[in-house]
């Protein structure tokens, strides 16, 4: 009979911005994979040390930014007293690297005979800038040759892409002392030095096949507590963040999406998500429900459905990540009508830029700009709050083009608005540009720095990173406070957050005119 293991899956400590709002949540990816894991039979933990040290806030070197989290001796007695086979340590973003690859020192010091497995979209991404790099031809890129994450002697594999089904397929294998040579998205150094990659399957997961994330094993109350969820229009401190869909079918230069996910759309069965709402209900008192989704809107038909399945509901929820502006153009009411009707309080529409030859030739990005006005204002017709996403900064974008998106923001129509510092991701082609012609401010920055309020990379027509920063605060400001300067009663009704409970007389009143 297999024996099973004690796996420990860690989210590691946070990089985030001095006094600065520095968002958590339950990492869906970690549940997933714990879910799948308890499901074979295996005792398994969740640890995610941001949360846990949540109180402590360590400054960095640059006195901008500070770590978030538990120390190393929370951490190494946290480890210690569970005692595990196998330490999974999940890596969304790429600041997040280091604080990972001191988790795992902690862990093989506590105990060398700990497996250490990383994962996450860095890792696939830094997997991918690494083929690229050793790629013939590729010898200009000036991406690193070597994976740093896996030279790292203290982990000891790497799992890149879905590995939802995969990560448990590992486990048993190291825990039953089986082969490992045909584990999809395997990486590992052999004792050669080499460095074996064992490619994704073609085949994407069936996310129908998903267990419901594994909450239980998560601190459900302290995220509660600190309220510091995806939206920043959140309309009750506890949220669920669920994720209907995977994949995205856009090829914006900036996003790892499609790369991670794939460019088809896969749904869950709306049927299942909405049962996984309710036991949010039940177990956790949800009053609020965020969808993760790239991008929820582009599927007409299972967004009907699961609108349709919400309404009896009766939980008001939002889509913080941005959805496209121009799915579904002629529908569009009809769609935004749906979704307000079944509870949506708020839609984040994805408009990037105000100048079309950025939407073009620098973002790639099939939108339109004569398509964002009228979408904002079907939103706001069905009864929707607006927020819009903007990113300033990419490399080859003029200080004027900047200018003139966030003219055309103002000019827009949204009720709020984040304007973001372009980063450049890791696997991205932006970021492969950046390192290729050395863009950096400071060559001394890279990864760890990435936040979306931080300028990393060079922008014409400023002479320091803090100067276009300051720039853009002052921006994100000046938008914000439109509302309330061009239409003081919607902008009362944002804040209160009344957009399901006031009449449709009321709401009419609202519009913009």
């Amino acid at each position: 009979m297999a024996k099973k293991g004690k796996i420990v899956l860690i989210s590691p400590n946070l990089n985030g911005i001095k006094g600065g709002i520095n968002r958590i949540q339950p990492g869906l990816g970690i549940g997933y994979l714990a879910a799948v894991l308890e499901r074979d039979g295996h005792e398994v933990y969740i640890r995610d040390t941001a949360l846990e040290g949540h109180q402590n806030n360590i400054p960095l070197e640059s006195g901008r930014m500070i770590v978030i989290g538990e120390s190393d001796d929370e951490i190494s007695q946290y480890i210690a007293k569970t005692n595990p086979d196998i330490v999974g340590i999940s890596v969304l973003f790429s600041n997040l690297a280091d604080n990972t690859h001191s988790v795992a020192r902690i862990v093989k010091k506590v105990n060398s005979h700990i497996k250490v497995i990383m994962g996450g979209n860095h890792l696939t991404n830094a997997v991918r800038d690494y083929l690229f790099a050793s790629a013939p031809g590729n010898e200009s890129s000036n991406l690193d040759i070597t994976l740093l994450d896996i030279e790292d002697p203290n982990i000891d594999y790497g799992m890149i892409g879905e590995s939802d089904f995969q990560f448990t397929k590992l486990v048993n294998s190291l825990v039953n002392d089986q082969r490992l040579e045909d584990i999809e998205g395997l990486v590992f150094k052999r004792r050669d030095g080499t460095i074996s990659i064992t490619p994704s399957s073609s085949d994407r997961v069936d996310v129908r096949l998903l267990p419901h994330p594994a909450r239980h094993l998560m601190n459900m109350e302290g995220y509660f507590k600190y309220g510091l969820f995806h939206s920043s229009q959140s309309r009750s401190p506890r949220v669920l963040n669920v994720m209907a869909s995977r994949g995205c079918p856009e090829t914006c230069t900036f996003c790892t999406t499609p790369a991670m996910w794939g460019s088809t759309v896969r749904w869950r069965d709306p049927s299942d998500i909405c049962d996984e709402i309710k036991e949010g209900i039940e177990n956790y008192g949800i009053g609020e429900v965020q969808f993760e989704d790239d991008t929820l809107t582009a599927h007409f038909i299972h967004l009907g459905k699961l609108c349709d399945l919400l309404k009896p509901i009766g939980i008001p929820w939002c889509t913080p990540n941005g959805t496209k502006v121009n799915y579904y153009l002629s529908r569009q009411p009809e769609m935004y009508k749906r979704m307000a009707e079944a509870g949506c309080y708020q839609i984040t529409l994805a408009c990037e830029s105000g100048v079309q030859r950025v939407l073009d030739d620098i973002i790639r990005k099939n939108l339109k700009l004569d398509h964002i006005k009228p979408a904002i204002r079907n939103a706001k017709e069905a009864g929707l709050i607006v927020h819009t996403f903007w990113i300033v900064g990419y490399p080859g974008e003029t200080r004027k083009e900047m200018e003139q998106t966030i003219d055309f923001a103002a000019q827009s129509g949204a009720d709020t608005f984040s304007v973001a510092i372009l980063t450049p991701l890791p696997g991205t082609p932006i970021f492969r540009e950046v390192v290729k012609d050395k863009l950096w401010w400071d060559s001394q920055r890279g990864i760890k720095d990435m936040l979306y309020r931080n300028s990393l990379i060079r922008v014409d027509g400023f002479d320091s990173p803090d100067e276009f920063q300051a720039w853009v605060e002052e921006k994100n400001v000046y938008l914000n406070h439109l509302l309330e300067k061009n239409n003081p009663a919607r902008a009362e009704w944002v804040r209160a957050g009344r957009g399901l409970r006031t009449s449709q007389d009321g709401l009419l009143k609202l519009k913009q005119t």
